[in-house]
């Protein structure tokens, strides 16, 4: 499946034709709007880690960019609406359709006067609130964007009951509502919602259940089953062993960037299912009178862990039988994938350079979050090609699907190869070591940091090109 339709012969022409199909037909009330809009997602992923002044040199595109970032009549819903609807035409066909959802938070803190934020981690720091949801095949492919909102989470009040605080809305409202922006979906395509612990909620796995629609979520409560005393850890360690698998846990941080909190291993775990009944919150008003849900867990723990490492477990709830060990290492494939908005979130942050955005309002910052975003699953696309199991002879014409045909030709020469033979790893590498990558056997796959310190000498040299491809078409010899 192709990702990119467009072709042409400069970089600058590519990155257009780009924008027009994720951007073109958006609409913001006047077309003169959606021309801007088009313009400004252009200059952005030409050079993603860039600033605006930087992406749009001539000041006249600046303030252009600046006015339509700050419109309030401009709808960050109305600039993703083009790309959403793109995203759902890609995913035609196919039988399974992973919803992934996670939030991230957007840290503005160290900004003084800005506007529209709300407070994010412990309560001390200020930013956005950012939910989204992927569409990501179960080969762990991104399709694209299914939905995306931001929110100023505001601050408990002081002494508020718990009723109170149970019928105001949260961000915890978040993860239900998502599936119901999502509604119905085509005949013949299995929507599976998955998340981590943070989706482990009776209306997220009742809203997905009532709108027809799968899951896979990640337990986090170790709530009463079956309507009797039960606990949910007390009931899965005591059924029978389905089987096992092998899993590589990578490296782990502190949480400090000071050392690793986990070196990297391999463990193996012991896999145990069950059917369960979780019935709704007693105390939630709004799942009063709701029937129970009927369940199976999948319960996955390093029995034997070496000495001084904590065991690996994983508690899956899930809306899909579990009966054989082949049903159970499809839930597990399924819960993997969740690591694509992980990844996702990185690009959007260290790739995109969100949280180092100078606009002053939280409202215009989702405005650009709307076109960064889209921007983060091109590059996403683009870099994951690198690892794809791609036939040797079909990768070049793989890369340059996806990637403008100048880039490909500079990019090729600093590899030492025609571009024919170019494939979408070695791309990849090349820029990477442009960024101070060393490539070793036993080094990880390059992070964002090292790739955009490459990407950004690439994207001058690219520049260097076409103005000497515009000075040469002017019939000026001279550079």
């Amino acid at each position: 499946m192709a990702m990119i339709e467009c072709c042409a012969k400069s970089g600058a022409d590519e990155s257009r034709n780009w924008a027009l199909v994720h951007f073109g037909e958006a609409k913001l009330g006047d077309k003169r709007r959606t021309r801007r809009l088009v313009q400004l997602a252009a200059a952005i992923t030409e050079d993603p880690n860039m600033s605006l002044p930087k992406q749009l040199p001539a000041w006249s595109d600046l303030v252009g960019a600046y006015r339509l970032l700050s419109n309030a009549q401009v709808d960050p819903q109305a600039i993703l609406q083009p790309h959403l609807a793109w995203t759902v035409q890609q995913a035609q066909g196919s039988p399974v359709i992973l919803c992934v959802h996670d939030d991230t938070q957007l840290d503005f803190g160290k900004r003084k006067g800005m506007r529209g934020l709300g407070i994010i981690g412990d309560g001390r720091g200020l930013g956005l609130v950012q939910h989204g949801v992927l569409a990501v095949l179960p080969d762990k492919r991104l399709l694209g964007i299914l939905d995306l909102r931001w929110f100023a989470a505001e601050r408990t009040p002081a002494g508020e009951p718990r009723r109170a605080r149970q019928k105001r809305w949260t961000t915890r409202d978040v993860w239900p509502e998502a599936i119901e922006h999502l509604g119905a979906w085509p005949v013949g395509a299995q929507l599976i919602h998955v998340g981590d612990r943070a989706a482990d909620l009776y209306r997220f796995m009742h809203t997905a259940q009532h709108l027809g629609h799968g899951f896979v979520v990640r337990a986090m409560h170790d709530r009463t089953v079956d309507g009797t005393a039960e606990h949910l850890w007390e009931k899965l360690p005591r059924q029978p062993r389905l089987g096992s698998m092998r899993v590589t846990l990578g490296k782990q941080g502190d949480g400090k960037g000071l050392r690793a909190g986990r070196d990297g291993r391999s463990a193996d775990l012991t896999i145990r299912a069950a059917p369960i009944k979780v019935a709704p919150p007693v105390a939630d008003p709004r799942t009063k009178g709701a029937a129970s849900l009927e369940l199976w867990a999948v319960y996955l723990v390093e029995e034997h862990p070496p000495k001084g490492c904590e065991p690996v477990e994983w508690m899956l709830l899930t809306s899909l039988e579990v009966k054989t060990l082949q049903q159970a290492h499809t839930i597990i494939g399924y819960y993997t994938c969740r690591w694509v908005i992980e990844e996702w979130h990185r690009c959007l942050k260290e790739g995109c350079r969100i949280e180092a955005s100078q606009l002053d309002d939280g409202r215009d910052i989702q405005r650009l979050g709307a076109v960064l975003a889209i921007v983060a699953v091109r590059l996403l696309q683009m870099r994951d090609l690198a690892d794809a199991q791609t036939p040797v002879a079909d990768a070049p014409e793989a890369l340059r699907a996806v990637v403008p045909t100048l880039y490909v030709t500079i990019v090729a020469g600093l590899a030492k190869c025609v571009p024919e033979l170019l494939t979408p790893r070695l791309f990849w590498q090349t820029i990477a070591r442009r960024g101070g990558y060393l490539g070793r056997k036993h080094d990880p796959r390059p992070g964002w940091k090292v790739i955009w310190r490459g990407w950004s000498d690439v994207v001058q040299m690219v520049r260097g090109a076409e103005l000497y491809q515009r000075i040469m078409k002017g019939g000026n010899n001279s550079v």
